[in-house]
């Protein structure tokens, strides 16, 4: 009966611990969204500057801005935090400027939030 209960204590003890190694080995669920958030933030000023530099519909680019506006507020990272802040501005700025019609000054914006928004991702991908 000892044994048994030996054993038996042995087999819980192994379940328990190959358990609890898959969760700390696992990737955290909060990471796969940041990740995420970046990538789609990037994909959404891709598509507005394609669309601004073949002349492409200013509700089309309003819509790829918005988008990249919205994706953008999930990336949540420390380190990057104050520059993701500025880019968010950049975004806006890019935003105002196409609705005046003004559409190099909404270009060079979104050039200029694309270069941030990559800058962020290179180092978040450094940490991670």
């Amino acid at each position: 009966m000892k044994t048994l209960k030996n054993i038996l204590t042995s087999v819980v003890m192994a379940a328990a611990l190959s358990g609890a190694s898959t969760a700390a080995f696992s990737k955290p669920a909060g990471e796969a969204a940041v990740t995420a958030a970046v990538e789609g933030t990037i994909a959404s000023l891709e598509q507005a500057l394609s669309l601004l530099e073949k002349g492409g519909d200013s509700e089309a680019v309003s819509k790829a801005i918005a988008a990249a506006r919205q994706q953008q507020k999930e990336f949540r990272f420390e380190v990057t935090e104050r520059q993701r802040q500025r880019a968010a501005n950049t975004i806006v700025r890019a935003a105002t400027e196409l609705k005046a019609g003004n559409l190099q000054p909404a270009e060079q914006s979104v050039r200029e939030a694309l270069a941030s928004f990559k800058e962020m991702k290179a180092t978040y991908d450094k940490t991670h």
